[in-house]
């Protein structure tokens, strides 16, 4: 059956936008890329929407498109370098959901089909764009022996950064060379994303839960898929966003979509100091069920499972599980929303402490695990186990590093 598809493409005006490259499958084919740039050429109708934005930013864009459901069938998206498959429902309508930058004031929607398609576009700003700053590398020595020039007059001296976390709000960023915050041991580094280039590193992440492309959540009783869509690196960090839509997975359509990362099949540790900096959704309590953890190579819960931070019923919390339990706890206080946090946990063997803002918020010494370990960053949904159902959100991460004695 020769299946209808049309495709959706954002471009730009004078001022433009920058898509942001939604995470896709490493494994994308060319084949399908070729096939979907001759299908563009083999069509003559579109449609176009121009809109304006108040201030350049992220963007939520939600896209909706309508037309003959018998004509077009199903629909090949693409948003930027993502390419999607689009089934219209059975009122000819379907909604997509992309995240960009947009470095000016106007974003420009085209959709090409076989038949004139309708399309709306409505956009959320999720967050201004915070471009980050690092100091120069001094030059090096030329071994000249030219008289120095004379020295500049001297500026006034920085402020000197704080000595410990601040609470609340945001703890100074570190460098990765510096070691974990608030263990100032003598650390080798193994692991780092600053997340600071334009796209996701696939040579250290995939995106979902043991799969490609759209994939089922850890836990059945979670509300979201996993869609690649829903991460987006830019602006020097990595975004989770959750979105309230519709996808299949696993056999069943859940009401929401998220983003997920893992180093599975590309890093693994055994012992050391995992460390994030992370903003999480929410105000005065955590919403969603974002976490930051490392789940051992093999059977499960054998090989062991480190939570280093997951928000459970609002709250900030750490555990460690293992065949015989998950012993862990949550810090008593309840800052740790809306601002940007470190979270880590030094694995020894015997025992793993955990670091909330530089300060010791617990440890466990009992059946801890010695598998190897990959690390995982998600922002998950339910109406069990984590905070209040918050869409749309966004769990923001800063870093992500490893360090080994």
């Amino acid at each position: 059956m020769n299946l209808r598809r049309f495709s959706v493409t954002v471009s730009t005006l004078a001022l433009a936008i920058a898509v942001i490259p939604t995470v896709a499958s490493a494994q994308t084919s060319n084949a399908t890329s070729a096939q979907f740039s001759s299908h563009v050429a083999s069509h003559k109708a579109h449609a176009t929407v121009s809109k304006q934005v108040a201030s350049p930013g992220v963007y939520d864009l939600t896209i909706a498109i309508s037309g003959d459901t018998a004509r077009l069938g199903t629909v090949l998206v693409q948003i930027g370098n993502a390419e999607r498959s689009v089934t219209l429902g059975q009122r000819g309508s379907a909604v997509i959901h992309q995240h960009v930058v947009v470095n000016g004031h106007r974003i420009t929607v085209r959709a090409t089909a076989e038949a004139t398609p309708t399309i709306a576009v409505r956009s959320h700003k999720l967050r201004s764009i915070v471009r980050r700053t690092s100091n120069p590398k001094p030059a090096a020595s030329t071994g000249s022996t030219s008289p120095p020039a004379p020295a500049p007059a001297p500026a006034a001296a920085p402020a000197p950064a704080p000595a410990g976390p601040v609470f609340p709000g945001s703890p100074v960023a570190t460098s990765a060379a510096s070691g974990p915050v608030g263990e100032p041991a003598s650390w080798r580094l193994i692991f780092d994303d600053e997340f600071a280039s334009s796209s996701l590193d696939l040579s250290k992440w995939s995106t979902g839960w043991y799969g490609s492309g759209i994939t089922a959540p850890v836990s059945p009783a979670e509300l979201q898929c996993y869609d690649p869509a829903q991460v987006v690196q830019a602006g020097g960090e990595l975004d989770l966003g959750l979105v309230a839509k519709q996808e299949t997975c696993g056999g069943q359509t859940r009401p929401y979509a998220s983003g997920m990362v893992t180093t599975s099949g590309k890093f693994t540790y055994t012992y050391g100091f995992a460390e994030a900096r992370i903003w999480l959704p929410g105000s005065t309590v955590l919403t969603n069920w974002p976490a930051f953890w490392a789940d051992g190579t093999g059977s499960w819960p054998t090989t062991g499972e480190l939570d280093v931070l997951e928000s459970l019923g609002g709250q900030a919390c750490w555990h460690f599980h293992d065949a015989s339990g998950a012993p862990g706890g949550c810090p008593a206080q309840a800052a740790f929303a809306g601002g940007w946090h470190t979270f880590g946990a030094d694995w020894e063997p015997g025992t793993v402490t955990w670091y909330y803002d530089g300060i010791a918020v617990g440890t466990v010494s009992s059946a801890i695990t010695a598998s190897p370990m990959n690390l995982i960053l998600d922002l998950a949904t339910d109406n069990t186990s984590g905070g209040p159902i918050q869409a749309p959100a966004t769990m923001r991460v800063d870093y992500d590093r490893v360090w080994q004695h």
